[in-house]
């Protein structure tokens, strides 16, 4: 397993109080313990950095984002509605319509709200994507100028995941794979399977998972699209562009700097394929059925060369 480079006991205890200092949730001592470290740290300087941007993004986005323009319009046809009984005694009819508009406001405003907490979820899910591209593949460069040979991949994804490196290789047939590995974001537990391309000018990520409770949400106001029935989701997130999708056991993520549209196609083109391969290990140690075939039929395919 290839874990980055971050092995200070100090720097992982440090990371683990950052969010709750992000937020002021720390008691004096430990906050001025957190200032000293950042002093002398770096890296846990960057993860602070990366995080307070994230946060701040968020914030933002919830900021701008004014209620929509249905919710406006139907208030304003409710009041003119409402309004020749005004003058005449608070009609029965008024009192009505303005219970009327009242219900109007609550059911549109939870509408909006519950779109509104969809899509920061949608955000926080597919930044797990987003961190590990930057930290692994970007600010640590864990990729060779010449792509290593398909055999040292599959040794480094082990057999439980080997039989994947076909798949993500047929399916970004403008890309060359430099690199395949399992690691680790700095001061996280969470395990990543992790495929390198370069093509386009720029370096792209595939991702996968394990989903550990998270879910993406389900609703019309945020799937971007349904391929072979997989839902994916689209993001912005610390200047890179991510397509996400889910399957019974997995998260999976492509991430570069390209447009969301390539991204999204990239993403349709992966998701369906690595899903059926996923599913059939049934969150094995082992081997999937399926992978174990796609490793088969690549190792057949060299000896016949």
């Amino acid at each position: 397993m290839k874990v980055l480079n971050f092995d200070s006991k100090q720097c992982e205890r440090i990371r683990r109080q950052l969010d709750a200092y992000l937020c002021n949730e720390l008691l004096v001592e430990t906050t001025g313990e957190v200032l000293k470290h950042l002093e002398s740290c770096e890296v846990c300087s960057h993860e602070l950095g990366s995080r307070q941007r994230v946060r701040e993004a968020l914030q933002k986005a919830a900021a701008r984002q004014l209620p929509p323009a249905y919710l406006r319009e139907a208030i304003h046809q409710r009041l003119r509605s409402a309004q020749p009984g005004f003058f005449e005694g608070f009609r029965s009819t008024t009192w009505a319509l303005a219970l009327a508009s009242l219900a109007v406001v609550l059911v549109a405003g939870q509408q909006w709200l519950r779109w509104q907490q969809g899509k920061q979820l949608v955000t926080t899910v597919l930044t797990l994507g987003v961190f590990d591209h930057l930290h692994c593949a970007i600010r640590s460069h864990n990729y060779p100028e010449v792509a290593n040979p398909p055999d040292q991949l599959r040794k480094k994804l082990g057999p439980q995941y080997a039989g994947l490196l076909p798949v993500v290789r047929e399916k970004l047939p403008s890309f060359q794979v430099l690199e395949a590995h399992i690691c680790q974001v700095p001061g996280g537990q969470r395990k990543y399977v992790h495929f390198i391309a370069r093509g386009q000018g720029t370096i792209l990520s595939v991702i996968l998972t394990k989903r550990e409770g998270e879910s993406l949400p389900v609703g019309r106001f945020l799937v971007a699209g349904s391929p072979s029935g997989v839902d994916l989701y689209k993001a912005k997130v610390e200047g890179m562009n991510v397509a996400g999708f889910e399957t019974n056991q997995y998260l999976g993520f492509v991430v570069s700097d390209l447009g969301l549209h390539e991204m999204v196609q990239l993403a349709a083109s992966l998701a369906p394929v690595l899903r059926n391969a996923l599913d059939g290990s049934a969150g094995t140690e082992n081997a999937a059925p399926a992978l174990v075939l796609a490793s088969a039929s690549v190792d057949s395919n060299r000896r016949v060369e």
